[in-house]
């Protein structure tokens, strides 16, 4: 859970559970956006900022609705820092 440009939270655990949940891997994920395993795995722990057009794909990828979209990438109720 990092702070995101703007001081928006990233849900970094909520997004991990709705992506196994769907039976998805973050190399799958990885391969969507067009970034390395790595590179994946540290936007999903918030240690690297998802792109706009990045957090997109994955939101279509995972079907989540818009308050998934809020609750993951703009959580205002997880503490700062």
């Amino acid at each position: 859970m990092k702070t995101r440009k703007g001081g928006e939270q990233m849900n970094s655990s909520k997004l991990k559970g709705i992506r196994v949940e769907k039976g998805k891997t973050q190399k799958n994920m990885a391969e969507l956006i067009g970034k390395s395993l790595v590179t994946y795995s540290k936007k999903e722990r918030g240690e690297v900022e998802f792109s706009n057009e990045e957090m997109s794909i994955v939101a279509k990828a995972l079907d989540l609705t818009s308050d998934q979209v809020n609750a993951i990438f703009f959580d205002d109720n997880l503490p700062k820092g």
